[in-house]
């Protein structure tokens, strides 16, 4: 079986539901899931849900679409837009509540109609700004004197 454009609706649905057992069905047992932004690595089906499982403590209400969408047999990419209300701090500060949007990108790779790995990159910097708080590692960098 080879993958098409049906494991877009697919995955879209799957977030959009938080239906983690319908998402790690999506993914080959040995998948590797990274999120370039945040630096982490995941993998196999326990991995995916342990990521999902965060995603949706820290986004209750979360809901993706993917406005733009290419596949070939063996590879995909996606543009990606993620609506929610944030649950818990953020960077330390308590946001609960607070609307947030923000998109990417990910790369996907095939193996017999599923995903074996799934490259998120998305604009951490755009966090922050909807969030209006700067990360305590980043307000300690020295000031440039006059920028």
């Amino acid at each position: 079986m080879r993958a098409r454009e049906w494991i877009f609706d697919r995955l879209e649905l799957a977030w959009s539901t938080k239906d983690v057992g319908a998402l790690t069905e999506l993914f080959t047992e040995d998948c590797v899931y990274e999120d370039l932004a945040l630096g982490v690595r995941h993998e196999g089906h326990e991995g995916v849900r342990e990521f999902a499982r965060g995603v949706f403590e820290t986004m209750p209400d979360f809901s993706l679409t993917f406005p733009v969408r290419v596949v070939t047999p063996e590879r995909g990419s996606s543009h990606w837009v993620i609506r929610a209300h944030w649950n818990g701090l953020f960077e330390g500060v308590d946001r609960t509540g607070h609307a947030i949007e923000f998109n990417g990108l990910s790369s996907y790779r095939f193996s017999d109609g599923k995903i074996a790995h799934n490259i998120d990159c998305w604009n951490y910097v755009q966090m922050i700004d909807g969030f209006g708080v700067v990360p305590a590692r980043l307000a300690a960098l020295p000031h440039v004197p006059g920028s």
